[in-house]
């Protein structure tokens, strides 16, 4: 089945209507192609014109269908006949030579159960002695998968997810979740595989949030002819997660609860340094206090020690001077003890710095 644009018909394969060309003229005659793509759905027939202008018998000439190259060989028209010893494994047994009109030049490509692999460009090509021309066809298969299948997955981020799935489509096509009023929502995942055929696999998934939908569709369109299938589900209410109250409480309650414990944080942070700073001023003190102690206790040693050597000095001269020079003596060992204590009196009275 051959399947026309929406604002482009496919000719039909012997009308060859709008065809243009594809080479200059040279020596008479040119080649001319349609100027649309032939569409054709997967699995049917297509027929893929050409021709010569202007319009001249090519029965004698040979006339050569390939594709990318010419050693990539469709088929082989020769000699009044078609010439399998080059065609490629994939077209034997699936192409004829449509050539009713030869004897004016126009041609037709027939190849048999179309495949996904033949979608493409094809070359025409006429030659004629050392002369030759050719003219581009292209091909696009048109595969028509089947019904999206649309079930329920289960609960999500408090509402449902949706899954649609479909094979057998190609080219790629196009997945489409919409609401019951029409209105596009965007699928969440979706994922396309190729089978072995070359068709594809396709699945989409979507989280329906607003209870308030009856149901959503999932639509999956191929990009070449715009036809699409279309599956619906039915979405019930009750299936729909419901959010607890005290799980909405916490949710306005929880910020207030991190800037309290925060605030709470901080304000034992400051307790614990202020702390630290006064048991390390205990600890200086307490220091401060030991060391002058110490000195205390060595200046008294010093005091007594001073106080005996000077009493003894003032016996010995008041042995060798008498009475006046012993009271001379006398007052200047008290002088001495006086300067000790006024020393000590001055150092340990000093205020504490």
């Amino acid at each position: 089945m051959q399947v026309g644009l929406p604002s482009h018909p496919a000719p039909h394969p012997h009308s060859f209507p709008q065809f243009v060309s594809n080479v200059h003229a040279v020596s008479g005659f040119s080649v001319k192609g349609p100027a649309q793509p032939i569409m054709v759905l997967l699995g049917a027939d297509a027929s893929l014109p050409c021709q010569l202008s202007p319009e001249q018998s090519a029965a004698h000439m040979q006339i050569r269908w390939y594709r990318a190259q010419l050693s990539s060989t469709v088929l082989v028209y020769q000699n009044g006949q078609e010439q399998g010893g080059e065609q490629m494994l994939e077209y034997r047994g699936r192409t004829e030579l449509v050539g009713d009109s030869i004897g004016k030049g126009a041609v037709a490509l027939l190849i048999q159960h179309i495949r996904a692999s033949d979608d493409g460009q094809y070359r025409c090509h006429f030659k004629d002695g050392h002369i030759s021309q050719e003219a581009i066809v292209e091909l696009r298969v048109i595969g028509l998968g089947s019904a999206p299948h649309v079930y329920m997955m289960g609960p999500e981020d408090r509402g449902i997810r949706v899954l649609c799935s479909s094979g057998g489509w190609f080219p790629k096509p196009r997945v489409q979740w919409r609401d019951m009023v029409g209105v596009k929502l965007p699928s969440v995942s979706e994922s396309q595989t190729q089978d072995g055929d070359g068709l594809f696999h396709v699945e989409a998934s979507l989280v329906v949030t607003d209870s308030s939908l009856d149901n959503v569709t999932c639509s999956i369109q191929n990009p070449f002819s715009g036809q699409e299938k279309v599956s619906a589900i039915f979405l019930p209410e009750p299936f729909f997660p419901r959010t607890s109250p005290w799980k909405t409480a916490l949710a306005g309650t929880l910020p207030l609860l991190v800037l309290l414990l925060v605030g709470i944080s901080y304000t034992g942070w400051r307790e614990h340094k202020a702390k630290e700073r006064e048991v390390k001023k205990k600890q200086e003190e307490s220091h401060e206090t030991e060391k002058m102690k110490r000195e205390k206790e060595v200046a008294l040693r010093v005091k007594s020690k001073s106080g005996q050597q000077v009493k003894s000095e003032v016996h010995g001269k008041a042995a060798d001077t008498g009475c006046k020079g012993e009271r001379h003596y006398t007052m200047k060992v008290r002088d001495s003890v006086m300067s000790i204590d006024v020393l000590m009196t001055n150092k340990f009275s000093a205020p504490y710095p």
